[in-house]
């Protein structure tokens, strides 16, 4: 598919993979996922799904893939690239991108006004806190966070964590992923004690729509998005790349694993782990997670 978007592409790709492992060249901005909405985007492919839904993304501007899957992108107009273990590569690519500082994410920094910090709270001078921010006792906000208006975050908060990425070399030792994203907090939003959420892998935000509530202990994985007025409760994981749609309420102790869509006002009953796409306005209980009513049935059934 052709894009639409201009060719301003910085990064040229025959600087970074070698004339053997180009198939088409060409050019691209940032490193991201076949889902990316950032045009410019190289992204890599391991089966014919993402394959195919990469070469439908107009963003995407070149694509690295194995080589037996090659000839399938012959209609696709950007870079195609060939390799042996295509997220090995794409992640040794990450890591030389991130060192030089190619990859970060692009705001401004400073603390506005009426803002209440605790003397012991450590807020990165890369960060940006909007008016009336209160950040209490241990909390951390790590660079590239930005928080809107009015948000509240308890004590013991981390806002920027590393989020946890498995990249294992030949030998088996494990490599390092250092995050280039950043987390972003709309305005109203309340994040209660102890509470983490990560940034994102890459140059994009992790989200927490404005008025939402993230209770104490609860994780927010790297570039998850929570949209408007959610409630996560405490103790709860929400998976990176996940995404909630406005007003989803998470009870305590659930688990929504990663990529997941949750629908607009639904609801996630208290433990619950959920492994598939939830609906607008179902409600979900149960390991794992099924329709709410079908779940308290084989409950009832049970006990009797």
């Amino acid at each position: 598919m052709q894009s639409d978007q201009p060719n301003n592409h910085h990064l040229q790709v025959g600087d970074f993979f070698t004339a053997g492992e180009i198939f088409r060249d060409g050019s691209f901005s940032v490193l991201d996922e076949v889902d990316t909405s950032t045009p410019g985007s190289l992204v890599y492919c391991q089966n014919l799904h993402y394959l195919q839904m990469a070469a439908e993304n107009v963003h995407i501007s070149a694509i690295l893939c194995p080589r037996a899957l090659g000839d399938e992108l012959k209609d696709f107009s950007g870079a195609v690239i060939l390799a042996d273990d295509p997220r090995q590569q794409f992640f040794d690519l990450y890591l030389r991108l991130t060192a030089n500082g190619a990859m970060l994410p692009e705001m401004d920094f400073g603390i506005g006004e009426d803002c209440r910090i605790h003397p012991t709270a450590v807020v990165s001078s890369k960060s940006r806190l909007g008016n009336r921010v209160v950040v209490g006792a241990n909390a951390v906000i790590e660079d590239y966070s930005r928080i809107g208006d009015d948000v509240d975050i308890g004590p013991n908060v981390v806002i920027g964590a590393e989020g946890l990425l498995t990249i294992r070399r030949p030998d088996g030792s494990l490599v390092r992923i250092r995050h280039a994203g950043g987390v972003e907090i709309g305005d109203g939003c309340q994040i209660l004690a102890g509470a983490v959420i990560a940034k994102s892998l890459f140059r994009r935000f992790t989200h927490i729509g404005k008025h939402s509530q993230i209770g104490i202990m609860a994780n927010i994985g790297h570039g998850a998005y929570v949209s408007d007025a959610c409630v996560v409760s405490g103790n709860s994981v929400i998976a990176g790349r996940s995404r909630l749609a406005d007003r989803v309420w998470v009870g305590t102790s659930a688990s929504v694993a990663q990529g997941l869509t949750v629908g607009e006002s639904a609801q996630i009953k208290m433990g619950s782990v959920v492994v598939a796409d939830v609906p607008p306005g179902a409600s979900v209980s149960g390991n794992f997670a099924v329709n709410h009513r079908i779940n308290m049935a084989r409950y009832l059934k049970g006990a009797i």
